[in-house]
């Protein structure tokens, strides 16, 4: 899928995926703000229709949230809006070269977010989040990441139209520690990503920058 075709597809997904109830966060990050100590600036890729970045807002993080859709931005904006949290929402794609310069310093630690973003991009996509999150942070500062692996490939999938890349576990790691990245969490499974008929095999990572 051409990356026009992939934004215009997000689009359309999201420009129909209106709610008027707060959403539920993921299972994955509610772990990852169980990790966190103090407050992060934590920059999230991928953020849809913001779920996550809602979430760790209401825990005192500051939140930046990012999306190649713009339905999925406007989504965010007006449920951050509707029930009162501050997270900043841009519409950017991951391989833009100027992405760094439009994130917010916010002085502190940060988490670099990313759950089921790294299966929906290519291998060239890939290596520009990984470049781009190690250039967002310092050593201390994690990469927290969710992704379908190889071994998800043939279980059944809910959303089916979705573009996904099944992703190598080893091969990610190996792409992470070029930039500067060392696992700290590592886990795979059943059971951390099920959502009705779909039980994700996944990835979970927690990478802390060196």
């Amino acid at each position: 899928m051409m990356d026009s075709s992939k934004s215009a597809y997000w689009d359309r997904y999201y420009a129909g995926a209106a709610t008027a109830s707060r959403p539920v966060p993921s299972q994955f990050a509610v772990f990852v703000a169980g990790e966190l100590a103090e407050p992060h600036r934590i920059v999230e890729f991928g953020c849809g229709n913001g779920r996550d970045s809602l979430f760790f807002a209401s825990n005192g993080h500051q939140v930046i949230g990012l999306d190649g859709s713009t339905s999925a931005i406007e989504r965010g904006s007006a449920l951050a809006d509707q029930f009162g949290e501050k997270v900043e929402f841009l519409a950017a794609d991951v391989n833009r070269s100027d992405l760094v310069d439009l994130i917010t310093d916010g002085g502190g630690r940060t988490v670099v977010y990313a759950r089921f973003f790294v299966h929906a991009i290519t291998e060239d996509e890939q290596s520009a989040f990984l470049d781009t999150a190690a250039r967002l942070t310092k050593p201390g500062d994690l990469l927290a990441v969710e992704y379908r692996t190889v071994r998800d490939q043939s279980g059944a999938k809910e959303t089916g139209d979705h573009y996904r890349r099944f992703v190598s576990p080893a091969e990610f790691d190996h792409a992470a520690a070029q930039r500067g990245f060392t696992v700290q969490y590592a886990v795979e499974g059943f059971g951390f990503a099920k959502y009705k008929h779909d039980d994700a095999y996944v990835a979970r990572r927690v990478l802390a920058r060196t």
